[in-house]
């Protein structure tokens, strides 16, 4: 279309048209054909177009494993994913738990990095540099007196987080809500999105963390497996082999 066009199209002035699609043609949202003058959509476009489209995919083939990890852990199941360009995390999918009593937290609310389970696996999952930047552009702002707000201290969880591969918040960012998260990778084995549950802290105790915990560590990588994690397709498939086995031995008679 040329500028003219989308002028009367629009109703705005031929100044202010030309303003706003020298921004976009800066960003590389439009085009301008150097001989016809016409602008034409950019590659830019295309790119939020394909991160739409993972999205939604990640949704989909998230939710009936969500379905069932929010029925067996009696608990609401969120999945949440970092924002490249605001570097931010974001949650993109939520199952309400099936009990009466509910921590939610909104499709579409920015969480915090530093203080929620979701948010410090992602950054446990970025470069150590990265991670730093996204933590000094928000800050460690206190959200409960459990909140991790000294850098070195950020620094050590994150450690820890990579190293037992899931995340947890004890009341950092809510005042008695417990969540534990785990990273969710695609088929490139790219972490693209953190699983987590959320409940009240009063039903946690140190050993049922960790069966949660690796209930959800479970189900994440059921989840990777489904959007073609090599990695994790191997994990699920030496899993079943092992559960094939052991109901074979069950089922063998006894000498």
């Amino acid at each position: 279309m040329g500028l003219t066009e989308i002028a009367t199209r629009t109703g705005l002035l031929k100044s202010d048209v030309h303003r706003i699609l020298k921004s976009l043609e800066q960003f590389g949202f439009v085009e301008q054909d150097v001989v016809s003058r016409r602008y034409d959509l950019g590659l830019e476009l295309l790119k939020l177009g394909h991160l739409v489209h993972d999205r939604l995919r990640l949704c989909e083939t998230a939710r009936p494993f969500m379905r069932r990890l929010t029925e067996t852990a009696e608990a609401a199941c969120n999945l949440a994913v970092f924002d490249p360009v605001d570097e931010e995390v974001v949650f993109v999918e939520q199952i309400d738990s099936p009990l009466e009593v509910q921590i939610r937290w909104r499709i579409g609310r920015r969480a915090s990095p530093h203080a929620t389970a979701v948010g410090k696996t992602l950054l446990a999952c970025l470069d150590p540099e990265r991670a730093r930047k996204v933590c000094e552009k928000g800050g460690l702002k206190r959200k409960t007196r459990y909140t991790i707000t000294d850098s070195l201290a950020l620094e050590q969880e994150l450690a820890r987080i990579r190293e037992a591969g899931y995340g947890v918040d004890r009341e950092e960012a809510l005042l008695g809500a417990w969540c534990v998260a785990a990273p969710v990778r695609d088929h490139r084995d790219q972490v693209v999105a953190a699983l987590s549950v959320s409940m009240l802290a009063v039903r946690i105790g140190r050993s049922s963390e960790r069966k949660i915990a690796t209930l959800v560590k479970s189900v994440a990588a059921h989840i990777s497996s489904a959007l073609g994690c090599p990695s994790s397709a191997k994990s699920t498939a030496a899993v079943a082999v092992q559960r094939a086995q052991s109901r074979k031995r069950n089922a063998s008679p006894q000498a």
